[in-house]
C-alpha cells in the first residue's frame, strides 16, 4: 500500500478535511478490499487544482505478488467521454463545429441514414435515440474486436432505436461517432488531437486514448467473483486481457492513474481564487455549457450533460463519470463547491470504486463539521490517543479523528453524514456518544484503557467491551463450546 499526501499552504478548508480522510483513507479502503476479495484500487485527490494525495493497495497482478502502486494505469473506459466531449468544445470554440451540426455535414456516408440528422449536441447529451452498442456487442466480452471506422459507420447508419429527446439513451456508438467528427474537423486522427490537444497541455504523462507505448504500467483485469465460482477466492478470479477499443476510443479507450484523472478534472473547474493553473484547455464558458444539466438519466438524482454525470452526493453537487471497462471499474468526481476531485480506480469487473468513492465523500463531509465545543483547542496528540482499531464479538470499530474530530464508525457499514456525530470528549480517558439513534447509545460514554503502545480497548456505549483488533480472542467459554 502506498501514500502520499502532501498538502499545500491554501485557505481553503476542503484541504484539511480531505488531507484528514486520506490519512485515514488506506487503512479504511484495505479493509473493504479485503472483505470484498477485490485485487486492488487506486485513488487520488486533488484541490483547487493541486494533487493533494493518492494512495493505493492490494494487487496489480495477484498471480506474481506485484503490489499496487500510485503509478499503475488503469483503463478509465467512460471516462474518455469528458475527455471526447472537451474536444468537441474546443473545436466548437475555435468555430470548427457547432452543437446543433448534422452528422452528415461531416460524415457525408451517414447521408440519408438513421443517424444523417443527429446533432452533434445529441450525441454529447446521449439524446440521439441511437442504439448503445450494436445489435452484437460481443467485444464487450472480448468475443471479437471493437468495431472499426466502418463497422461503426454501418451500426449507426441502422442504429436508430427511440425518436431523438424522446427519453436519455446512453450511447457509445454515438461517443465513438463523435471521435470521428472531430477528425473530420480538425484534419488529425482522434488519439492525435486527444494527446496533442488535453493530454499533452494538461501534463498527463499517465494517460493515453488507447493502448499505446505509453500503456505499459496497466494494472491486471479481473473478473467478477461470482464467475470465479468456489471457492470464490481472489486467486481464483479470471484474468481479462487489455485489447485496443478501435473507433471506440473515443467513447471507452483511454488509459489513466487516479492522479492524472483528477488533474483532468480540475481543469474543468470554474475559475476561483486559489485554484492552481492546471492548463487552459476550455473557456469557462464552455466548462458552464458542459456542466448544465440537458437529460435525466431516469434514475432519480442521477442527470448528465455533455460528456458528464450530474449528481449530488451527500448534498455536495458533482461532476465526473464512471467507468467499465472488462476488469476495471471506475468512478471519479468533480466537487465543484469546494474545489476538490475524487478518483478512484479499481481492477476488477465487480470493483466498487462508486461505493467506495461516495464513501470517501461522506468522510471529507465528517471531517469539515464544526468541532464540539468539548473536543475544540484540543491538541492533536492528545485526541490521537484514542484512535485505533477495535474488535468484539459483533464486529469492529474505528476510533478515528477526521478534521480534528473523533468519531466512531462501524467498520464495513458505509458512513452516514447524516446520521453521523462526532463524539464528545469528557476528560483524558473519557468520550460520550452523540449517535442520534435513541436505539443505540445516545448520551452515554466510551471508558478507554491505554498502554504503551495507546488506546488498548474501551467500553461502551452499550457497555460492551472492545478490544484493539490486534488482541482481540474469541471468549475462551465460546471458544469452549465452539471445539
Amino acid at each position: 500500500m502506498a501514500t502520499n499526501n502532501t498538502v499545500p499552504a491554501t485557505a481553503n478548508p476542503a484541504i484539511a478535511a480531505w488531507a484528514s480522510v486520506l490519512a485515514y483513507a488506506p487503512r479504511f479502503l484495505e479493509h473493504l478490499r479485503g472483505f470484498a476479495r477485490q485485487p486492488g484500487y487506486q485513488v487520488a485527490v486533488a484541490v483547487d487544482g493541486n494533487l493533494l494525495g493518492a494512495c493505493s493497495g492490494g494487487f496489480a497482478d495477484v498471480a506474481s505478488g506485484v503490489p499496487m502502486d500510485d503509478g499503475h494505469q488503469f483503463r478509465i473506459a467512460s471516462h474518455s467521454k469528458m475527455f471526447t466531449a472537451t474536444a468537441i468544445l474546443q473545436l466548437a470554440d475555435a468555430g470548427a463545429l457547432t452543437l446543433e451540426d448534422a452528422l452528415a455535414d461531416h460524415l457525408p456516408e451517414l447521408a440519408g441514414t438513421d443517424a444523417a440528422d443527429v446533432t452533434v449536441g445529441e450525441l454529447l447529451s446521449h439524446s440521439s435515440g441511437l442504439t448503445r452498442d450494436g445489435a452484437d456487442s460481443d467485444f464487450w466480452v472480448l468475443g471479437r474486436a471493437f468495431p472499426d471506422r466502418a463497422s461503426l459507420l454501418d451500426t449507426a447508419a441502422h442504429g436508430r432505436v427511440i425518436a431523438r429527446h424522446e427519453h436519455f439513451k446512453y450511447t457509445n456508438i454515438g461517443y465513438g461517432l463523435l471521435g470521428l467528427v472531430i477528425e473530420a474537423a480538425s484534419g488529425l486522427d482522434y488519439r492525435a488531437y486527444t494527446r496533442g490537444h488535453l493530454v499533452e497541455p494538461l501534463g498527463l504523462r499517465h494517460t493515453g486514448p488507447d493502448l499505446d507505448a505509453g500503456s505499459g504500467r496497466l494494472a491486471t483485469g479481473y473478473g467478477s467473483l461470482t464467475v470465479a465460482g468456489e471457492p470464490y477466492t481472489l486467486e481464483h478470479r479470471t484474468v481479462i486481457d487489455h485489447i485496443d477499443t478501435g473507433a471506440l476510443s473515443s467513447a471507452t479507450g483511454f488509459y489513466a492513474t487516479a492522479s492524472d484523472v483528477v488533474r483532468f478534472l480540475s481543469a474543468l473547474l470554474p475559475e476561483g481564487p486559489g485554484r492552481a493553473e492546471t492548463g487552459t484547455v476550455l473557456g469557462e464558458h464552455s466548462k458552464r455549457r458542459m456542466q448544465r444539466k440537458v437529460e435525466s438519466s431516469g434514475t432519480p438524482g442521477r442527470h448528465y450533460g455533455l460528456g458528464l454525470i450530474l449528481q449530488d452526493v451527500h448534498g455536495q453537487p458533482t461532476f465526473g463519470h464512471s467507468g467499465g471497462y472488462p476488469g476495471h471499474i471506475t468512478r471519479s468526481w468533480a466537487l465543484p463547491e469546494t474545489g476538490a476531485a475524487l478518483s478512484v480506480l479499481t481492477n476488477a469487473i465487480d470493483g466498487p470504486a462508486t461505493s467506495w468513492g461516495e464513501q470517501l465523500i461522506a468522510l471529507a463531509t465528517l471531517s469539515a463539521r464544526e468541532a464540539p465545543a468539548s473536543s475544540s483547542g484540543m491538541p492533536g496528540a492528545e485526541r490521537a490517543r484514542f484512535t485505533g482499531r477495535f474488535a468484539g464479538l459483533w464486529g469492529v470499530q474505528d476510533i478515528v479523528e477526521l478534521g480534528g474530530k473523533l468519531y466512531c464508525l462501524e467498520v464495513g457499514s458505509p458512513p452516514d453524514p447524516e446520521t453521523t456525530e462526532p463524539l464528545d470528549v469528557l476528560d483524558g480517558s473519557r468520550l460520550r456518544s452523540r449517535d442520534p439513534n435513541g436505539f443505540a447509545g445516545y448520551g452515554e460514554e466510551l471508558v478507554f484503557e491505554f498502554d504503551d503502545a495507546g488506546a488498548a480497548a474501551f467500553r461502551g456505549p452499550g457497555g460492551m467491551r472492545m478490544v484493539r483488533q490486534a488482541d482481540y480472542r474469541v471468549p475462551e467459554r465460546l471458544a469452549d463450546s465452539a471445539r
